[in-house]
């Protein structure tokens, strides 16, 4: 394949860009990864590892140290000083905006002094390093890792105007209008897109990104820090216990779901929500006898906690690809989703999990009915199928598909 090609890595946050610089680093081809927040220090890495997970702890990967790392840490202060002052969703939005701006901004004028192949930006802010990037005549790369702007806010714009309800629960859809118009021109600027499944493609498609510079590149798990009970068995003498994780919102399809739970008595079927309500709460606590909700939850702490459910039920109305449905497959739990999430790449409806459309709550219905009805060996051949088919979604498995994408650009 010859030399490998050299990336400039940029994402103004966290998300699993971390793994996506690894696997860059092992493949040869990490120049440098630009980031706002991490320790860099191997010294330091150890230390934080000794110590209580935390916010630091958060800010590394085992293993990605050294002098490729380049940071701004001072790009989050604001924010993270709007959270201890707990200023409203809103504002730390904005400055989370902010961020992303600033950032692009730096790194943009930064690119025409190194020495690299391609540069691979993130959504929200890439726009001017992917410009920069072009004029030196590069590879401008952007990975899409949430749906594309006009498919999101069509779709959840009609939600609120179903189920007005749960309005104040969807804050996806509010940015500044300079916001929006970079999201907009990012997957158009830049010479070829990553799309993390084929139904973020389709929204790409869908408004007029055109096909032949999208290539889906699916995300992956770290399985070893999951636990699978191979020794598993489905006791019916208890509810079959249900477990949703993530931001508490209508656009996770939260109505949908507790409107199939008003169908099953509780010792039947039990619901467990781990994540943080988004809004007044209003619409969800006025059915709170529906669920248990456990709050927000350590990554490591939710990776034990997986084994105490049954299943994994996520009726999104929209998703990239996320890692809590594989994670949840990993642990052995079949997974109940819509097909606006990664269901493409990983469910096969009946063997590895159940496909219900978006807004059907009967669907939900029978998906957990047909949980119920499964004897013994066929709930365990379930986890089975969906452990194994996860395992084809792990970090290293996306090292392997990075490796053929970038030498065929």
């Amino acid at each position: 394949m010859g030399d490998p090609k050299k990336v400039i890595l940029a994402h103004s946050g966290k998300q699993h860009s971390y793994y996506i610089a690894r696997n860059l680093q092992v493949l040869g081809s990490l120049k440098a990864f630009y980031t706002s927040a991490y320790v860099a220090s191997p010294t330091l890495q150890r230390f934080f590892l000794s110590r209580k997970p935390g916010f630091f702890s958060r800010r590394f990967l085992e293993g990605l140290s050294g002098p490729v790392i380049h940071t701004m840490w001072s790009l989050e202060l604001p924010e993270f000083i709007a959270r201890l002052q707990k200023r409203e969703a809103a504002k730390v939005t904005d400055l989370v905006c902010a961020r992303d701006e600033r950032f692009d901004k730096i790194l943009s004028r930064k690119l025409k002094d190194l020495e690299f192949d391609i540069y691979w930006g993130y959504q929200g802010s890439s726009l001017r390093s992917l410009r920069a990037a072009n004029q030196l005549n590069k590879v401008s790369l952007i990975e899409m890792t949430t749906p594309y702007l006009p498919f999101v806010k069509s779709l959840l714009t009609e939600e609120t105007l179903f189920h007005p309800e749960w309005s104040d629960s969807i804050d996806t859809v509010s940015y500044t209008s300079g916001y929006e118009q970079r999201l907009i021109e990012e997957p158009l600027e830049a010479s070829k897109v990553i799309s993390v499944s084929s139904f973020l493609k389709r929204t790409l498609t869908d408004y007029g990104v055109p096909s032949e510079k999208i290539h889906v590149l699916p995300l992956g798990f770290d399985p070893s820090r999951i636990i699978f009970n191979e020794c598993y068995e489905r006791n019916g003498g208890r509810p079959l216990k249900l477990l949703f994780t993530g931001r508490i919102t209508q656009a996770k399809g939260m109505k949908y779901m507790l409107d199939a739970m008003e169908q099953f008595d509780r010792k039947d079927v039990e619901l467990h929500l781990v994540g943080n309500i988004i809004g007044s709460g209003k619409a969800l606590m006025r059915r709170k006898k529906l669920f248990v909700h456990h709050g927000s939850m350590a990554q490591i702490k939710l990776f034990e906690f997986y084994k105490d459910f049954d299943a994994f039920l996520f009726p999104s109305l929209i998703e990239g690809f996320p890692l809590s449905v594989i994670e949840a497959m990993g642990a052995g739990l079949p997974v109940i989703t819509t097909p606006n999430t990664s269901a493409d790449e990983l469910i096969i409806d009946g063997k590895t999990g159940y496909l219900v459309p978006i807004r059907d709550s009967a669907a939900i219905v029978s998906s957990i009915q047909q949980l119920l009805n499964l004897n013994k060996d066929e709930f365990q051949q379930l986890r089975l199928n969906a452990r194994n088919k996860a395992l084809e979604y792990t970090w290293a498995a996306n090292r392997e598909r990075t490796k053929y994408f970038l030498a065929d650009l």
